[in-house]
């Protein structure tokens, strides 16, 4: 057998894998807002702030992935009294979403609140439902 006479010589440690390791980083929370807005783009809001008196509405059905929703809405002077679920089916599951998103359509005003987390597809029905018992006030 033959013997080398090479050599190893030892690799100096670089000093830049900070700086490396924070662009990296950044580049990483960057990429994750940017499929975050593309997946949940910004919707269009609506109240009942130009409704005067004391009115009671229904939308239309919605349907979407997990059931239907239907909402009536019960408005005076522009506030929202109250909100009633006419149909609201939802796969087993996704139904509990629906109180909380009462709640926080109660608490809006309107449809600018955000979605409930685990149930994207209801939280938009939802809105979207508000949204066209809104429309129909006059």
């Amino acid at each position: 057998m033959q013997s080398s006479n090479f050599q190893l010589t030892p690799i100096e440690p670089k000093r830049g894998w900070k700086a490396g390791a924070a662009v990296i980083g950044l580049l990483s929370v960057g990429a994750g807002v940017g499929v975050n807005f593309f997946l949940n783009p910004p919707t269009s809001t609506a109240d009942a702030s130009g409704s005067t008196g004391t009115q009671t509405v229904t939308g239309d059905t919605i349907s979407y992935r997990y059931g239907e929703i239907q909402l009536e809405i019960t408005t005076t002077g522009g506030q929202i009294k109250s909100i009633t679920e006419k149909v609201a089916t939802a796969s087993p599951g996704y139904d509990t979403a629906f109180p909380y998103l009462h709640d926080d359509a109660i608490a809006a005003q309107g449809t600018s609140f955000a979605n409930l987390s685990g149930a994207t597809f209801s939280s938009e029905a939802y809105r979207e439902a508000l949204a066209s018992a809104i429309s129909k006030l006059q």
